[in-house]
């Protein structure tokens, strides 16, 4: 995404922090923008006051709620969210998981950052039953990355059917 606005000479500025923003350090920053790509930084009342050119808040995510609503429609800024965009980072991140509690890396991560050598005897995910809770964006994306490590079965809970994806 930088390269494109590099491309197109749109001049932008990012976090020069490196971390979730506070709320005066986005009011000090802010200023002349006419828009702000937003991740989970507080975006207050204060700080949209602090912005007169603001025109449009693009939250990357799905939540809105670090975004004063009422706030940003009175002042006439456009909001918009990318709730698709970390769909596939949160699916592989929980398949990670998955095979890292599978594998137990973390306790032989300890072990070894404490000089002890242990032999963790782990599992597969293709020996399991795996359960998935919740089959929105994130878990029918993890459900088909599972199926590359053919588990016995796949389960899957969601308030919603859909009969379609369950025959996937």
């Amino acid at each position: 995404p930088l390269r494109l606005l590099e491309r197109e000479n749109i001049p932008f500025t990012t976090n020069p922090f490196g971390r979730r923003l506070k709320e005066e350090e986005l009011a000090e920053l802010i200023g002349g923008y006419e828009v702000l790509i937003a991740g989970t930084e507080p975006i207050t009342e204060a700080v949209l006051a602090l912005a007169p050119d603001l025109r449009l808040i693009a939250r990357v995510g799905i939540g809105l709620d670090n975004v004063p609503l009422a706030a940003a429609r009175e002042r006439g800024n456009a909001v918009t969210y990318t709730p698709s965009a970390p769909s596939p980072a949160v699916a592989e991140l929980a398949i990670g998981q998955m095979i890292a509690l599978l594998r137990r890396t973390a306790n032989a991560d300890r072990g070894m950052r404490q000089g002890v050598w242990n032999r963790w005897i782990g599992r597969r995910l293709g020996t399991l039953t795996v359960g998935v809770i919740g089959v929105g964006r994130v878990g029918r994306l993890v459900i088909r990355h599972l199926q590359g490590w053919s588990p016995i079965r796949i389960l899957a809970n969601d308030l919603k059917v859909d009969d379609e994806f369950a025959q996937w």
